[in-house]
């Protein structure tokens, strides 16, 4: 008697987790398998039918914008910050960078704190060059910040100074340039410029770190200064060096197309053109902005500012 309920206790015991075991699996399945399941079918749905993708930046996109209109500007940008790097895939990315950019760069040429201005006076032997390079900052920036019409400085002005580290990128898969200001050791976003035409001189192979050389402006093949009338005109350059040498390997340029010849050849040079090969000029080199783009960065960088070839 007591063998038959040990046997029957034994059972109903294995019975217990048997259907124990059971009741679980089938939570499990129900709570939690069966849901992903049902929206692994529904993705699998939404991505054959042609409804339009979600972009989550979007809407973020919007309460930045309505930031900015209610002159909230400082965080109205944060919040377009936060969209790049969060949703840097969002088609808002490439509108929230530029207004970015609008913000910064009028920031910059404001009487804002935010901006680093401080006033300098201005001392006996001083004169742009040396007050530039002793302020880390370009003479093109003291020039355009203070409204100067000339060089010429008188002990006792007031100059107004901003300390310019800006850095820049040069995307050659993406076809743009973006200008990086360098604060307490970190990088920020400050603007993005896209590149009109781009020739890598041969050799020279993304990644590579060079340095901004001086900066030059030439029109009618001659130098021209940053107070001349001529110098919104002129073509710009920004030649840059690897780190430790002197000669340029490349340069950041205007946009100059090329204007097909408007003379009329005669007949004797239309033979010539068909029985003589003539040699074409190699294409000059460099990364080719907008003017009114390199005439910005003209102002932001100065000799020494790194300048990153990536791919």
């Amino acid at each position: 008697m007591a063998k038959t309920q040990l046997k029957l206790l034994l059972f109903l015991i294995v019975l217990g987790i048997t259907l124990g075991s059971m009741a679980a699996a089938f939570y499990i399945y129900d709570k939690v398998l069966k849901p992903e399941k049902l929206i692994q079918q529904e993705m699998a749905v939404l991505k054959k039918s042609n409804l339009p993708r979600i972009d989550p930046g979007m809407k973020r996109f919007e309460a930045a914008i309505e930031l900015i209109r209610k002159d909230q500007i400082h965080e109205g940008r944060e919040a377009l910050y936060k969209l790049v790097q969060q949703f840097p895939d969002s088609a808002a990315c490439s509108e929230a960078k530029r207004i970015i950019g609008e913000i910064n760069f009028d920031e910059l040429f404001s009487s804002d704190p935010r901006s680093g201005r401080k006033d300098y006076i201005v001392q006996p032997g001083d004169s742009l060059a040396l007050i530039a390079t002793r302020q880390s900052t370009s003479m093109d920036m003291l020039i355009r910040l203070n409204g100067l019409m000339g060089t010429v400085l008188q002990p006792g002005d007031h100059l107004a100074i901003v300390a310019l580290d800006f850095s820049i990128d040069v995307d050659v898969s993406s076809r743009v340039v973006t200008l990086y200001r360098n604060l307490g050791g970190k990088r920020y976003f400050f603007k993005e410029y896209h590149v009109e035409d781009l020739r890598l001189p041969p050799g020279l192979k993304p990644p590579l770190e060079v340095e901004i050389r001086g900066k030059s402006a030439v029109c009618d093949g001659k130098s021209v200064l940053s107070t001349d009338p001529r110098y919104i005109e002129a073509e710009k350059w920004l030649p840059a060096a690897k780190v430790g040498q002197v000669n340029p390997v490349i340069a950041l340029r205007t946009a100059t197309p090329v204007r097909p010849s408007t003379a009329k050849p005669s007949s004797q040079d239309a033979d010539l053109a068909l029985n003589v090969s003539l040699e074409q000029p190699e294409p000059e080199t460099g990364v080719f902005l907008s003017r009114s783009d390199l005439e910005e960065m003209f102002a932001l960088v100065r000799n020494g500012s790194k300048l990153h070839i990536i791919r």
